[in-house]
């Protein structure tokens, strides 16, 4: 039965989204990425929240980098994975919620110093006052490292496309925004945001190759990452 949300089906996933990250090559990829970026930006004195954390890959790995960290997923299941996790390594500073980000203020009792957040807001019904909430829960100059699906990538061009024509692949029936990173910088600015640096990722077979070669990426990458700075208001 196909799930109702993106929720749903992530739960519906969960435990074979967790294996990709040491089974797929994309995940593997990705993993290279976010782990890179973050230990740019991590603090052994920074707080750090990682929204839709799913099976807390990114959660574990920023807690070994900053004092601590909440991670927040809509689906139990995920959780689930997450302090199946966390009764293993031990790990003292790693917190979890069962909410989502329309809910975030009223489940966190702190603001923090660094939120992340990997493909999930590709997921949200209202990307701009989801981003308004995000700033909302930052502390005066802190970073917001996220991804979304990369709009100009010809892959997502086709993707798009055969959903429309087959239905497939299943997860785009819960995708409601695919982004360029120019849209996104523009976002983030009237929020106040300073654009710190981003990155295409996200390779597509024999396409990245060609394009990252002649520096296009943009155009056959699936995805991209972004690291903003909240700028403290006068």
């Amino acid at each position: 039965m196909a799930a109702k949300n993106a929720i749903e089906w992530h739960t519906q996933i969960a435990r074979n989204f967790d294996q990709k990250y040491s089974t797929s090559r994309n995940f593997t990829e990705r993993y290279a990425i976010w782990t890179n970026v973050i230990d740019k930006y991590s603090n052994l004195s920074l707080s750090v929240l990682d929204i839709g954390c799913g099976s807390g890959v990114f959660t574990f790995y920023s807690a070994e980098k900053n004092n601590k960290v909440i991670g927040i997923d809509a689906s139990k299941e995920m959780l689930r994975i997450c302090q199946e996790k966390m009764e293993k390594t031990g790990a003292k500073n790693v917190q979890f919620l069962n909410c989502n980000i329309e809910s975030l203020g009223k489940n966190l009792d702190q603001k923090a110093d660094m939120v992340i957040c990997s493909s999930v807001l590709e997921y949200i019904e209202d990307l701009d006052s989801s981003l308004d909430l995000i700033k909302q829960i930052m502390n005066r100059d802190g970073l917001f490292l996220f991804s979304l699906p990369n709009k100009q990538s010809i892959y997502r061009k086709i993707e798009a496309l055969t959903f429309q024509c087959i239905g497939r692949p299943k997860y785009y029936r819960y995708v409601r925004n695919v982004c360029t990173l120019k849209d996104m910088e523009s976002k983030l600015k009237r929020l106040n945001f300073s654009i710190v640096e981003s990155q295409y990722y996200g390779e597509t077979p024999i396409l990245s190759w060609l394009f990252r070669v002649f520096g296009k990426s943009q155009y056959s990458d699936n995805l991209f990452i972004i690291v903003a700075r909240l700028i403290p208001s006068l």
